[in-house]
């Protein structure tokens, strides 16, 4: 995922070895300095105009500017085919998940942790996630199962983003998801058609992941503390792709 935190760090560096300083580079571009510092802080991006600019001035080209390969991002592995469906399996480094958490440790029954997670409402969701600081680009909602394969009282649920930093406000919690391999799949028609539906949501292709597909190609659930994750690609919830973390057998 691209961050603008990083495209700060990397515009200041290019900067730096041209031994220019940032009212030079403003004055070269024709904008303010502010604008200049604001994109080194990561406050901001760049129009593309500018950032054509930026590219020409420092002789470096826009893709290393927008790089986004790396440690700090998802790298496939290997793809394999299910019928049409990709499953894809990828390695996702250490990842910083921040925004709401509910445990089931916090209430006397599983009852009572099940109906925290139902009513939890959108307005306040959104609130919590206003809240955090440093989020990744481009910002996407990811609904977290912690431990729903293992004892029911070390399950968790969370409604989070990936963020750059642990420092985040009061009234948010944060969950450290360490470097895994996970099975990554996509909810559209295909993947639908495995479970005997026409569509489907994110978390009903974690069964189907889990009980043919993981046995059949030699997988089995990680004991890394990585978890299932439904990650959203629209802010209705309707599509996106479930990650389950895994080891090789």
């Amino acid at each position: 995922m691209f961050s603008q935190l990083e495209f700060g760090n990397r515009l200041k560096s290019v900067r730096r070895k041209r031994n220019l300083t940032q009212k030079e580079v403003a004055f070269s571009m024709g904008v303010s300095e502010q604008a200049v510092s604001k994109w080194e802080n990561g406050e901001c991006l760049p129009d593309v105009y500018n950032l054509k600019l930026i590219g020409q001035l420092f002789h470096v080209s826009v893709d290393y500017l927008l790089d986004v390969e790396g440690d700090k991002t998802e790298k496939i592995i290997e793809i394999i085919k299910v019928g049409g469906t990709d499953f894809k399996v990828i390695e996702k480094p250490e990842t910083i998940l921040a925004g709401k958490i509910i445990y089931a440790k916090d209430f006397a029954d599983m009852d009572g942790f099940n109906s925290a997670i139902e009513s939890f409402k959108e307005k306040d969701r959104q609130e919590t996630l206003k809240l955090l600081r440093q989020a990744i680009l481009p910002v996407t909602d990811i609904n977290l199962s912690v431990n729903f394969w293992l004892n029911e009282k070390t399950r968790a649920f969370g409604f989070v983003r990936e963020v750059e930093t642990e420092k985040q406000p009061d009234g948010v919690d944060v969950y450290i998801m360490p470097k895994s391999l996970y099975i990554k799949v996509y909810t559209d028609k295909e993947a639908a058609g495995l479970i005997a539906k026409e569509q489907c949501e994110v978390w009903e292709l974690f069964s189907y992941i889990r009980n043919f597909f993981m046995p059949a190609h030699g997988f089995r659930m990680a004991e890394n503390g990585a978890q299932e994750m439904e990650v959203y690609d629209t802010p209705e919830h309707k599509t996106g792709h479930a990650y389950m973390p895994v080891i090789r057998d």
